[in-house]
């Protein structure tokens, strides 16, 4: 299975912290953040290749933590992509990064989607089983009973058999509880229209966006997790991020 890290962000929240470090490379509990779900990836033994996706102005600081990263998990080929971004007023945004990470990678393989500054305390394995068992476009939720919470998140509504009916990225007012982070691993069936998405929808920029738009074409389904996320999206989620580490179950 090939993996997207999708990190190209200025985490400009989070200045003056991340005028020289990037977001997903913020330590917390001694370890950078992106590595908690590399680490969670690698004890699944799906991921084989991992590709993160950075801007100009971090991609050395990317290349240094893949070469530390590769030398601990070597069954895995880790690469860096740089989009060529040099501030946040020239991003390219999330969308057009999945783009750029598409052409790059091998579409003869499924590929999982996520972003690099969440903490997730979820059992990965379950997710992966219940792919195995029926391979499809498969995305991860969880029940979010915090209002403020679901209003800054992708919420599903699902149909019959687990089926994606509706995607809302960042609702006012969330339909149901049911969150969903980018976590989705895709079919390369469906890889294949970002480029199409992209141009009926130049400005889109969430991950979120092109999800909603798949789930009208191609059947996406859902896979809801026991557990918890951590969006490390502002200063507060950060200084709260290494309390949470030691809670979580992993």
């Amino acid at each position: 299975m090939n993996v997207i890290l999708l990190c190209a962000g200025f985490g400009t929240r989070l200045y003056p912290l991340t005028k020289n470090v990037p977001k997903p490379l913020l330590p917390v509990a001694g370890k950078p953040i992106v590595e908690f779900l590399v680490d969670q990836l690698a004890a699944t033994d799906w991921m084989s290749n991992c590709l993160i996706v950075s801007n100009h102005h971090f991609a050395d600081e990317f290349h240094a933590w893949r070469d530390a990263i590769a030398r601990r998990l070597s069954a895995v080929q880790f690469s860096v992509l740089d989009d060529g971004s040099t501030a946040n007023d020239n991003r390219l945004g999330a969308v057009r990064d999945l783009a750029l990470a598409v052409r790059s990678c091998s579409l003869s393989n499924p590929t999982l989607i996520s972003a690099g500054d969440n903490l997730f305390d979820f059992n990965l394995s379950s997710f992966f089983k219940d792919y195995a068992e029926h391979p499809r476009n498969l995305i991860l939720t969880y029940q979010e009973t915090n209002l403020d919470q679901q209003r800054r998140t992708g919420i599903a509504e699902v149909g019959e058999g687990g089926r994606l009916v509706q995607f809302h990225e960042k609702p006012p007012n969330p339909p149901s509880g049911l969150a969903c982070p980018t976590f989705y691993l895709l079919q390369p069936s469906a890889l294949q229209l970002v480029d199409r998405f992209l141009e009926e929808s130049p400005t889109a920029d969430a991950p979120g966006h092109f999800l909603a738009w798949l789930a009208s074409r191609q059947p996406v389904f859902t896979h809801q997790m026991d557990g918890r996320r951590l969006d490390v999206g502002n200063l507060k989620n950060y200084q709260h991020a290494e309390q949470w580490i030691q809670n979580a179950r992993f």
